[in-house]
């Protein structure tokens, strides 16, 4: 399995612009927006990140179901 490594802006600015610039084209991805929206909620980026991620590696090694209440 590769390894990933997420970095998240702030909700109001985003990344640096530096840091767009120098990996833009190469090694990142944006999540779709209306034009109208202004930013998502950081928690919901979050979400929708590592849901893709799973998606991408099939949901290997993920559990069916819960085993937190059987302890």
């Amino acid at each position: 399995m590769d390894e990933v490594f997420i970095l998240y802006g702030k909700e109001t600015k985003g990344l640096p612009e530096w840091l767009l610039e120098k990996y833009l084209n190469t090694k990142t991805i944006r999540i779709p927006m209306l034009p109208t929206l202004r930013s998502l909620n950081l928690s919901n980026s979050v979400a929708i990140i590592t849901y893709e991620i799973l998606r991408q590696q099939k949901f290997e090694d993920l559990q069916e179901t819960s085993t937190y209440f059987d302890k």
